[in-house]
């Protein structure tokens, strides 16, 4: 049996579904799923907050109010994961109050309860969280957000390697790519100074440092994006695990470009 909502609750439910749903669609889901609808209210969310109110008072607990909660949110009724995945998110931050989850199939489940705001956001929306220990870097968020969300790692891994390479780009003012982006961005040589660079170079240990982080983003492109860019993804396994290392090998970089600067060198 699931304890009754509170007002706050009801009310925050009511109104995320309410962006959800037409009128006629309130009403199409309020009778299948047999809660009468109020007297009161003419707005959306106020049709849907007295209707689920009235049924809870009926019913002493919460079930009838998940079950409605738990047929909008069946993935029958999308067209699109994202959107899936956009609703699922703003309705599980306000249930995870409650100790609620709603799964990727559409169905409730037991967690424990939120007590702050930021608590809520982060495990209802995972990518807000933090990768062992180490905070992911801004710049990769946008690039990731809606494939990590829809736990599409596959092109989740390519968009977080195109953060790096468009990161080159816009300290740099180069527009190649990959290894070669690196390279004239990097290179460093008898005849060449390079065009970034996070050190003074001025002796042979600041050449080593840079030249290594030079080979470290090569590295990075060569093992994350290059056999992601190649492979068909039906053939692959991606999992969560090898995102997640991408993550984090993506931030030590974003981390070391926030420090680098150009030389003025060509």
């Amino acid at each position: 049996m699931t304890d009754s909502f509170d007002d706050i609750t009801l009310r925050n439910l009511s109104g995320i579904i309410s962006a959800i749903l037409t009128h006629s669609q309130i009403t199409e889901q309020l009778s299948s799923s047999l809660i009468a609808e109020a007297s009161q209210g003419s707005n959306k969310n106020d049709r849907i907050y007295y209707s689920l109110k009235e049924r809870q008072l009926q019913d002493k607990c919460g079930n009838n109010v998940l079950a409605f909660v738990a047929r909008i949110l069946n993935p029958k009724r999308y067209s699109d994961e994202a959107s899936f995945e956009r609703d699922r998110t703003a309705i599980n931050e306000k249930l995870v109050y409650e100790g609620i989850e709603i799964d990727k199939s559409g169905q409730p489940k037991r967690v424990d309860k939120a007590r702050t705001i930021s608590e809520a956001k982060r495990r209802s929306q995972k990518i807000k969280e933090k990768v062992h220990g180490i905070g992911i870097h801004p710049n990769i968020l946008p690039y990731c957000e809606e494939e990590w969300l829809k736990e599409n790692y596959f092109h989740a891994i390519l968009e977080i390697t195109k953060s790096v390479a468009e990161r080159l780009r816009e300290l740099s003012g180069y527009f190649s790519d990959g290894s070669e982006l690196v390279d004239d961005c990097f290179g460093l040589g008898k005849d060449k100074r390079p065009m970034l660079a996070f050190n003074t170079l001025t002796t042979q240990s600041d050449e080593s440092e840079h030249k290594g982080f030079g080979n470290f983003c090569k590295g990075f492109f060569s093992m994350y994006r290059n056999p992601k860019a190649h492979n068909a993804k039906i053939l692959e396994d991606t999992q969560a695990s090898e995102m997640t290392e991408v993550l984090v090998v993506a931030t030590i970089i974003h981390n070391k470009l926030d420090v680098t600067l150009k030389t003025g060198y060509k």
